[in-house]
C-alpha cells in the first residue's frame, strides 16, 4: 500500500510540476518564484519616498507605467498563489511526509498544515494594496517578508524532489524485484509443466507398449493353449472313447471344454487386417458373442465410413475396445440385447470424427468415469478392463465415455478424430 501511494503521489507531482500556467492550468511553485522574481526587478526600478525623488519624477509617465506594470504583476502573483492552494499540487506539498518520523509512521495522507503558502498569499495581498496606494515603503517592507517566504517555499520544494526522487528509486528497487519474482515463478510454472508434459508423454509411451506387449502375450499364449492343451485334451478325449466308447457323460463333457478353449484361444488373436477389413472384424466378433453367450448382438456400422486414416496397430486398438466392452456385457450386464454402432460425423468446429458406441439393456452400473471421461478417485479392481480401454482410447487419440444407470443399461462411447 505503501508503494502504491508513493507512485500516484509521485506520478500527480511530476504532472502537477510539469503544468503550464499559460494554458489554465495550475501554477507550480518554480512558476510562483518566477513571478516574483520579475516582480522584485520591477520594485527595484521605482524609487521610494525615502530616497527625496522629487515629486515630479514620482508622477512623471515613465514611473506611473512601473507602477502600473507592478500593480499588474503583483496581481497576476496573488492570483496565481490563489490556484496553486486550490491545485492538487498544494494537497501534494501537505501530504508529502517531509520528516522522518512521518515517514516511518507511513502517514503518506495525512494531511498537516502548509502555512508558508497562506502566509505568502496574505502578504502578496498586502503587497498588492501598498503598491495600489503608491507606498512604495511599505511595499519593499512587505516584499522583503515574502523573499523569505520564497527563500522558504523553494527549500519545501526542494525536499518534495528529493522525496519523489527517492519514492522512484524504492518504486525501481521495488519492479525489479517484482519482475525477478514474476520470473522465477514462470520459470517454476515452465518447468512444473515441461515435467508434467514429460511425465504424461512417457505414461503414453510406456501404456503404448504395454498394450502391444499385452497383445503380443495374448497371441503367444494363444498359440500355447492351441498347440498344447488343446491337442493333449483331445487326445485325452479319444484314450477316454477308447476306454469308454459308451461316456455319454464325459465325452459331452470333455468336448465343450474343448470349444470353450478355443474359442478363448480364438478371442486372443487379433484379426489379421491386411486381410479383413475392421467393419468385417467387428461384425465378425458380434456374431460369435451372439453364438457364445446366446445374447442377441447385432452391428450397425455405416457402409461409407472410411477408416482408411487408421493403421493396423489403430485398427487392433479399437477392436479390442469392442472386445472388452462385450466381454463386460456378458459377465456383469445381465443383458437380453447388445449393438455396435460406428458411424462418421462432423463436430460444430467441422473436424471429422469417427463415433463407435458399445450398448446393452442390462442392469448398468456406476462408471468409474466422470462426466469428462476422466477417471475417479474410487475406483476398484473390478474397473480394470474399462481402464484398459481407456489407456487404448489415448493410443487412438480419442475420447472414451461411460453412460450408465443402475437398471438403465449401459453405453460405452469412443470418438475418435479422424485428423489423428
Amino acid at each position: 500500500m505503501r508503494l502504491v501511494s508513493y507512485v500516484l503521489l509521485a506520478a500527480l507531482f511530476i504532472s502537477s510540476c510539469t503544468s503550464n500556467t499559460d494554458h489554465g492550468r495550475s501554477p507550480s511553485i518554480k512558476d510562483i518564484v518566477n513571478q516574483w522574481t520579475d516582480i522584485d526587478r520591477l520594485l527595484a526600478d521605482i524609487p521610494s519616498e525615502s530616497e527625496n525623488i522629487p515629486v515630479t519624477d514620482l508622477t512623471d509617465t515613465a514611473h506611473l507605467t512601473n507602477v502600473a506594470l507592478l500593480l499588474e504583476a503583483s496581481n497576476r502573483f496573488y492570483q496565481s498563489l490563489q490556484k496553486f492552494q486550490e491545485s492538487d499540487l498544494y494537497r501534494i506539498y501537505r501530504a508529502i511526509p517531509f520528516s522522518l518520523k512521518a515517514k516511518r509512521s507511513f502517514l503518506i495522507y495525512s494531511v498537516k498544515d502548509f502555512p508558508e503558502v497562506g502566509i505568502v498569499s496574505d502578504l502578496a495581498l498586502m503587497f498588492r494594496d501598498a503598491v495600489a496606494l503608491n507606498d512604495m515603503d511599505k511595499a519593499r517592507e512587505v516584499s522583503a517578508e515574502i523573499h523569505r517566504r520564497i527563500i522558504s517555499l523553494l527549500v519545501i520544494d526542494g525536499e518534495a524532489q528529493r522525496y519523489i526522487n527517492s519514492s522512484y528509486i524504492d518504486l525501481l528497487i521495488a519492479l525489479v524485484f517484482f519482475i525477478m519474482v514474476i520470473m522465477l515463478f514462470i520459470l517454476f510454472l515452465h518447468r512444473s509443466l515441461t515435467t508434467s508434459i514429460k511425465r504424461e508423454a512417457e505414461g503414453a509411451i510406456f501404456s503404448h507398449a504395454y498394450m502391444l506387449a499385452q497383445d503380443e502375450e495374448r497371441a503367444r499364449i494363444s498359440r500355447e493353449l492351441h498347440d498344447t492343451v488343446i491337442q493333449d485334451m483331445r487326445c485325452l478325449l479319444l484314450e477316454t472313447e477308447k476306454i469308454n466308447p459308451r461316456g455319454e457323460e464325459t465325452t459331452p463333457k470333455m468336448a465343450d471344454l474343448i470349444r470353450k478353449t478355443r474359442d478363448i484361444c480364438n478371442s486372443l488373436i487379433p484379426p489379421d487386417f491386411r486381410f479383413s477389413e475392421l467393419p468385417d472384424a467387428l461384425r465378425q466378433l458380434c456374431h460369435d458373442f451372439a453364438e457364445r453367450t446366446g445374447i442377441e448382438c447385432r452391428a450397425e456400422i455405416d457402409p461409407l465410413i472410411k477408416l482408411d486414416f487408421l493403421i493396423m496397430e489403430k485398427k487392433l486398438q479399437v477392436y479390442r475396445i469392442v472386445q472388452e466392452a462385450l466381454t463386460n456385457i456378458e459377465k456383469h450386464a445381465e443383458a437380453k440385447e447388445a449393438i455396435v454402432t460406428m458411424r462418421s460425423a462432423k463436430t460444430a468446429t467441422g473436424d471429422v470424427v469417427i463415433y463407435l458406441g458399445i450398448g446393452d439393456d442390462g442392469k448398468g452400473f456406476t462408471s468409474p468415469l466422470d462426466n469428462s471421461g476422466q477417471i475417479k478417485s474410487d475406483i476398484n479392481k473390478s474397473n480394470i478392463g474399462i481402464i484398459s480401454m481407456k489407456e487404448r482410447a489415448a493410443i487412438l487419440g480419442g475420447r472414451l465415455k461411460i453412460v450408465s444407470e443402475i437398471g438403465e443399461g449401459a453405453l460405452v462411447c469412443l470418438e475418435i478424430p479422424c485428423s489423428f
